[in-house]
Protein backbone atom coordinates (compact mmCIF):
# COMPACT_ATOMS: atom_id res chain seq x y z
CA UNK A 1 0.00 0.00 0.00
CA UNK A 2 1.42 3.28 -1.00
CA UNK A 3 1.83 5.99 1.72
CA UNK A 4 -1.24 8.88 1.84
CA UNK A 5 -1.47 10.62 -1.00
CA UNK A 6 -1.22 14.22 -0.83
CA UNK A 7 -4.19 15.99 -1.98
CA UNK A 8 -3.29 18.85 -5.02
CA UNK A 9 -2.93 22.10 -3.42
CA UNK A 10 -3.88 21.27 0.57
CA UNK A 11 -7.72 21.40 -0.24
CA UNK A 12 -10.04 18.04 -0.73
CA UNK A 13 -8.70 15.18 -2.90
CA UNK A 14 -9.70 15.70 -6.00
CA UNK A 15 -10.63 12.35 -7.84
CA UNK A 16 -11.74 11.09 -11.31
CA UNK A 17 -13.98 7.86 -11.16
CA UNK A 18 -14.32 6.34 -14.46
CA UNK A 19 -16.98 3.29 -14.64
CA UNK A 20 -18.87 1.20 -17.33
CA UNK A 21 -22.48 0.45 -16.37
CA UNK A 22 -21.54 -1.41 -12.72
CA UNK A 23 -20.81 2.53 -11.88
CA UNK A 24 -23.24 4.44 -13.93
CA UNK A 25 -25.85 3.44 -11.38
CA UNK A 26 -24.76 6.25 -8.80
CA UNK A 27 -25.97 8.39 -11.63
CA UNK A 28 -28.65 6.60 -12.59
CA UNK A 29 -30.02 6.41 -9.12
CA UNK A 30 -29.16 9.82 -8.30
CA UNK A 31 -26.72 8.85 -5.54
CA UNK A 32 -23.57 10.88 -6.64
CA UNK A 33 -24.09 12.17 -2.73
CA UNK A 34 -22.82 8.94 -1.82
CA UNK A 35 -19.40 10.17 -3.16
CA UNK A 36 -18.43 12.34 0.03
CA UNK A 37 -14.79 13.82 1.59
CA UNK A 38 -13.69 14.78 -2.23
CA UNK A 39 -14.13 16.68 -5.25
CA UNK A 40 -15.81 13.97 -7.68
CA UNK A 41 -15.98 14.30 -11.59
CA UNK A 42 -17.94 11.44 -12.31
CA UNK A 43 -17.74 9.88 -16.24
CA UNK A 44 -19.76 7.14 -16.26
CA UNK A 45 -21.34 5.11 -19.09
CA UNK A 46 -22.50 1.87 -20.83
CA UNK A 47 -20.87 -0.18 -22.32
CA UNK A 48 -17.68 1.37 -21.70
CA UNK A 49 -14.32 -1.29 -22.14
CA UNK A 50 -10.97 -0.21 -20.38
CA UNK A 51 -8.71 -0.28 -23.35
CA UNK A 52 -10.08 -1.63 -26.49
CA UNK A 53 -12.74 0.76 -28.45
CA UNK A 54 -16.17 0.41 -26.15
CA UNK A 55 -18.99 -1.41 -27.26
CA UNK A 56 -22.92 -0.67 -27.65
CA UNK A 57 -24.67 1.20 -30.40
CA UNK A 58 -23.65 4.53 -31.54
CA UNK A 59 -22.45 7.14 -30.40
CA UNK A 60 -20.14 4.61 -28.37
CA UNK A 61 -18.50 6.16 -25.50
CA UNK A 62 -14.66 6.70 -25.39
CA UNK A 63 -12.78 3.75 -23.76
CA UNK A 64 -11.56 4.29 -19.85
CA UNK A 65 -7.78 5.06 -20.83
CA UNK A 66 -9.37 7.89 -23.13
CA UNK A 67 -11.10 9.68 -20.34
CA UNK A 68 -8.38 9.29 -18.59
CA UNK A 69 -5.84 11.07 -20.64
CA UNK A 70 -8.60 13.83 -21.90
CA UNK A 71 -9.60 14.82 -18.70
CA UNK A 72 -8.78 18.16 -17.42
CA UNK A 73 -6.61 17.52 -14.59
CA UNK A 74 -4.71 17.03 -12.36
CA UNK A 75 -6.17 14.77 -9.78
CA UNK A 76 -5.07 13.05 -6.93
CA UNK A 77 -6.79 9.88 -7.37
CA UNK A 78 -8.07 8.14 -10.18
CA UNK A 79 -10.57 5.36 -9.56
CA UNK A 80 -11.68 2.86 -12.28
CA UNK A 81 -14.47 0.41 -12.39
CA UNK A 82 -14.75 -0.49 -15.94
CA UNK A 83 -13.62 -3.57 -17.61
CA UNK A 84 -16.44 -6.15 -17.73
CA UNK A 85 -16.89 -6.25 -21.26
CA UNK A 86 -13.49 -6.33 -21.89
CA UNK A 87 -11.72 -9.90 -22.39
CA UNK A 88 -8.61 -11.20 -20.61
CA UNK A 89 -6.49 -10.91 -23.79
CA UNK A 90 -6.33 -7.18 -23.83
CA UNK A 91 -6.85 -6.85 -20.13
CA UNK A 92 -3.20 -6.64 -19.21
CA UNK A 93 -2.01 -4.16 -21.84
CA UNK A 94 -5.18 -1.81 -21.27
CA UNK A 95 -4.38 -1.55 -17.65
CA UNK A 96 -0.63 -0.62 -18.35
CA UNK A 97 -2.23 2.50 -20.58
CA UNK A 98 -4.66 3.14 -17.48
CA UNK A 99 -1.53 3.49 -15.45
CA UNK A 100 -0.11 5.71 -18.11
CA UNK A 101 -2.92 7.86 -18.27
CA UNK A 102 -3.67 7.75 -14.81
CA UNK A 103 0.05 9.14 -13.81
CA UNK A 104 -0.07 11.90 -16.90
CA UNK A 105 -2.76 13.36 -14.81
CA UNK A 106 -0.37 13.64 -11.59
CA UNK A 107 -2.28 11.34 -9.98
CA UNK A 108 -0.48 9.09 -7.00
CA UNK A 109 -3.33 6.51 -6.92
CA UNK A 110 -4.71 4.51 -9.75
CA UNK A 111 -7.54 3.05 -7.47
CA UNK A 112 -8.93 -0.11 -9.37
CA UNK A 113 -12.45 -1.77 -8.27
CA UNK A 114 -11.49 -5.33 -9.02
CA UNK A 115 -13.92 -8.00 -11.03
CA UNK A 116 -17.11 -10.23 -9.48
CA UNK A 117 -16.63 -13.70 -9.79
CA UNK A 118 -19.15 -16.54 -10.31
CA UNK A 119 -21.62 -14.40 -11.94
CA UNK A 120 -24.38 -14.71 -14.33
CA UNK A 121 -23.50 -11.78 -16.92
CA UNK A 122 -23.14 -12.80 -20.24
CA UNK A 123 -21.41 -9.77 -22.36
CA UNK A 124 -22.69 -8.00 -25.43
CA UNK A 125 -20.82 -10.49 -27.39
CA UNK A 126 -22.60 -13.37 -26.25
CA UNK A 127 -19.64 -14.95 -23.96
CA UNK A 128 -20.31 -15.97 -20.06
CA UNK A 129 -18.09 -13.43 -18.64
CA UNK A 130 -17.00 -15.34 -16.03
CA UNK A 131 -13.52 -16.82 -16.68
CA UNK A 132 -12.80 -12.88 -18.00
CA UNK A 133 -13.49 -11.87 -14.63
CA UNK A 134 -11.22 -14.69 -12.86
CA UNK A 135 -8.37 -13.89 -15.12
CA UNK A 136 -8.43 -9.76 -15.10
CA UNK A 137 -8.52 -10.28 -11.31
CA UNK A 138 -5.40 -12.18 -11.36
CA UNK A 139 -3.84 -10.00 -13.14
CA UNK A 140 -5.05 -6.97 -11.04
CA UNK A 141 -3.23 -8.66 -7.99
CA UNK A 142 -0.20 -9.93 -9.93
CA UNK A 143 0.26 -6.18 -11.07
CA UNK A 144 0.06 -4.50 -8.10
CA UNK A 145 2.27 -7.06 -6.41
CA UNK A 146 5.33 -6.73 -8.69
CA UNK A 147 5.01 -2.94 -8.38
CA UNK A 148 5.03 -2.52 -12.36
CA UNK A 149 2.16 0.34 -11.74
CA UNK A 150 3.37 1.89 -8.94
CA UNK A 151 0.15 3.75 -8.55
CA UNK A 152 -2.08 1.16 -8.70
CA UNK A 153 -4.28 -0.41 -5.65
CA UNK A 154 -6.70 -3.02 -6.53
CA UNK A 155 -9.64 -2.20 -4.10
CA UNK A 156 -11.15 -5.62 -3.61
CA UNK A 157 -14.96 -4.80 -4.73
CA UNK A 158 -15.82 -8.75 -4.91
CA UNK A 159 -14.76 -9.61 -1.21
CA UNK A 160 -16.66 -6.87 -0.18
CA UNK A 161 -19.80 -7.83 -1.89
CA UNK A 162 -19.32 -11.75 -1.03
CA UNK A 163 -22.07 -10.68 2.25
CA UNK A 164 -25.22 -11.98 2.50
CA UNK A 165 -26.06 -7.84 3.10
CA UNK A 166 -24.58 -7.37 -0.54
CA UNK A 167 -27.83 -9.51 -1.88
CA UNK A 168 -29.63 -6.49 -1.96
CA UNK A 169 -27.30 -4.22 -3.56
CA UNK A 170 -27.10 -6.37 -6.74
CA UNK A 171 -28.98 -7.43 -9.94
CA UNK A 172 -29.56 -10.96 -11.05
CA UNK A 173 -26.67 -10.84 -13.22
CA UNK A 174 -23.68 -10.05 -10.49
CA UNK A 175 -22.80 -7.07 -11.37
CA UNK A 176 -24.79 -4.35 -12.11
CA UNK A 177 -26.16 -1.96 -8.78
CA UNK A 178 -29.62 -1.05 -7.71
CA UNK A 179 -30.42 2.00 -5.62
CA UNK A 180 -28.73 1.00 -2.19
CA UNK A 181 -25.89 -0.56 -4.50
CA UNK A 182 -25.39 2.72 -5.66
CA UNK A 183 -25.12 4.16 -2.51
CA UNK A 184 -22.78 1.62 -0.91
CA UNK A 185 -20.51 1.56 -3.65
CA UNK A 186 -20.60 5.38 -3.28
CA UNK A 187 -19.42 5.07 0.56
CA UNK A 188 -17.06 2.43 -0.92
CA UNK A 189 -14.98 4.26 -2.76
CA UNK A 190 -15.27 7.32 -0.11
CA UNK A 191 -13.83 5.35 2.54
CA UNK A 192 -11.16 4.39 0.23
CA UNK A 193 -10.35 8.14 -0.98
CA UNK A 194 -10.34 8.90 2.60
CA UNK A 195 -7.70 6.38 3.61
CA UNK A 196 -5.35 6.64 0.87
CA UNK A 197 -5.48 10.36 1.56
CA UNK A 198 -4.93 9.68 5.32
CA UNK A 199 -7.97 11.62 6.47
CA UNK A 200 -10.87 10.21 8.47
CA UNK A 201 -13.81 8.68 7.54
CA UNK A 202 -16.13 11.15 6.13
CA UNK A 203 -19.37 9.37 7.78
CA UNK A 204 -17.42 7.81 10.46
CA UNK A 205 -14.66 10.65 11.50
CA UNK A 206 -14.37 8.49 15.11
CA UNK A 207 -12.77 5.34 13.25
CA UNK A 208 -9.86 7.76 13.34
CA UNK A 209 -7.20 9.02 11.13
CA UNK A 210 -6.74 7.53 8.75
CA UNK A 211 -10.14 5.97 7.41
CA UNK A 212 -9.62 2.21 7.89
CA UNK A 213 -9.27 0.57 4.25
CA UNK A 214 -12.90 -0.47 4.04
CA UNK A 215 -11.48 -4.14 2.72
CA UNK A 216 -10.25 -4.33 6.26
CA UNK A 217 -13.34 -3.14 8.10
CA UNK A 218 -14.95 -5.78 10.44
CA UNK A 219 -18.67 -4.50 9.79
CA UNK A 220 -18.15 -4.74 5.74
CA UNK A 221 -21.09 -7.21 4.55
Amino acid sequence: MPPPAPTIDDGPPRVLLVGDSTLLAVETYNAVGGLTGFVADLEVASCRTLGIPSCGDPPVPPNAVDVISSAQGPYDIVVVMAGYDEWWTSFPESLREAGDAARSQGAETLLFLNFREGVGYVDPAGRTATEAFVRNNETLRSVEASGEIPELVVADWYGYTSGSQADEWLASDGIHLGLLGAYAVGDYISRWVAHLSGLACPEEPDLGVPCPSPDEAVDQP
